[in-house]
């Protein structure tokens, strides 16, 4: 049976566009395989306006915005979810209990799919930039065997999952992204990477027992790529992989190489996370020279301690991408040196620890400006106890950054590092960061 074969005909409800759109295309490639498809999202239909209208012109049978009718759900064939919602949600229990199927766009393609090479990149930063290096570099390899694709999965960047099932065929390479929630997802679906790469040791949240459970299904032809740091809390949590774990530092990276990293500091965790791809490139044979051409050609990626702006001797760094402790942690070691540092953080709670973060401000940071929010206002409370770190609230972004500037000293370095998720006034983190670096350069 094609995927064509396996839509057609299906009424399915998708539940969410994403809070860019980023589900927008896999629902035309249900419309285009002749499926009868319904939108829901909690948002008003002026906010997806855009996405709503551009969908009606290719066929959505239906839409419903601001609200999720459980029973319109009772005569669906499939239910399929984007990141914002989870199974557990309220409106879903009707549907769980007539046992309509209910999926995500990762778990429905992992269904579907022929067996493929799966390379999984995990860890709470750093994953879309070890994805930017590496997947050039397997581009070559699927070239040079003459007879293998790849195929680049990842649930923000708007190009559709499902989509890849038209294309996709047996033996090609699957290079995906896995967030925490999909880490639990695929451990239940008994779906392990073949080549495994961590950049952190997962997240409190993301498991049940061990952080390493999504590796229980590997086998002794596959691989675990990760640091030292990664490799003993393997051990640490006592877990036994069948897998070969090949331990990966900065250092693999020759110091001849120009390799175009963010901004350099005491530690720069773009390098670490280069030699992760420089790693499980040699695992695809990929010639040396050739990892060094792409690496030089590599650029940062926007909102990820990106330089937008240098005032009065003042720098200003947009790393809106973070929405955890672990990232905003990397990005001040990235950046701070003898307390030069104000911070700019705050949003949305998603339930993080963040001790090990709070440790660290007095080391590196001389003041704090935090940002409305659920999780900002459940944490505000701990904050106002760090000593040696003055703490200002700001109403917006905009009132961020002029608090930030008033505050910082000659060489100091702003840094926009939520470490919370987005919520409120910004639908996204894409948006928070356009909002800060518009701010930035209206100084």
């Amino acid at each position: 049976m094609t995927t064509r074969d396996y839509f057609q005909g299906k009424r399915i409800a998708v539940i969410g566009l994403g809070s860019q759109g980023e589900m927008v295309a896999d629902v035309k490639f249900l419309i285009k395989a002749n499926s009868l498809v319904a939108v829901y999202d909690l948002r008003s239909e002026v906010r997806l306006k855009n996405h709503i209208v551009f969908l009606r012109s290719i066929g959505l049978a239906n839409y419903v915005c601001g609200s999720i009718p459980p029973d319109d759900l009772l005569d669906m064939d499939l239910i399929i979810l984007s990141h914002e919602y989870p199974r557990d949600s309220s409106f879903l229990k009707a549907a769980r209990e007539k046992g309509i199927p209910i999926e995500y766009p990762e778990t429905l393609f992992f269904r579907l799919a022929p067996p493929v090479t799966v390379v999984g990149i995990m860890g709470s930063c750093g994953k879309a930039t070890v994805s930017s290096i590496l997947s050039p570099l397997l581009e070559v390899a699927c070239e040079a065997s003459g007879t293998e694709n790849l195929f680049v999965l990842d649930s923000e960047s708007g190009d559709g999952i499902l989509s890849a099932l038209k294309k996709i065929k047996s033996g090609d390479i699957v290079l995906i992204r896995i967030v925490e929630l999909m880490m639990i997802e695929l451990h239940e679906m008994r779906v392990s990477p073949h080549v495994a790469i961590f950049t952190t040791v997962p997240p409190k949240g993301s498991y049940t027992t061990s952080p390493f459970e999504i590796l229980l299904y590997q086998t002794y032809n596959n691989f675990i790529v990760a640091s030292d740091e990664v490799i003993d809390a393997i051990h640490l949590f006592k877990f036994q992989p069948k897998a070969k774990m090949l331990r990966t530092k900065s250092s693999i990276i020759p110091v001849s190489w120009i390799f175009s990293m963010g901004e350099a500091g005491p530690w720069n965790h773009d390098r670490d996370n280069a030699s992760l791809a420089l790693q499980a490139a040699t695992l695809f044979k990929v010639p040396h020279e050739v990892c060094q051409s792409l690496f030089e050609k590599w650029k940062p990626l926007k909102g990820r301690l990106e330089l937008v702006k240098k005032i009065k001797n003042i720098e200003f760094y947009n790393d809106t991408a973070s929405v955890s402790p672990d990232s905003t942690i990397a990005g001040i070691r990235s950046l701070a040196n003898s307390r030069n540092l104000v911070l700019i953080l705050g949003g949305a709670d998603a339930g993080r620890d963040y001790r090990e973060l709070y440790g660290l401000l007095p080391q590196y940071a001389h003041t704090v400006v935090l940002l409305p929010g659920s999780g900002t206002m459940k944490e505000r409370k701990v904050l106002s106890t760090i000593e040696n770190v003055e703490i200002f609230s700001a109403p917006d972004i905009e009132e961020a950054v002029c608090l930030a500037r008033d505050h910082a000293r000659a060489g100091d370095r702003v840094l926009f590092s939520p470490a919370f998720a987005a919520g409120g006034f910004d639908a996204s983190r894409q948006e928070r960061g356009e909002r800060f670096v518009r701010a930035v350069r209206g100084l």
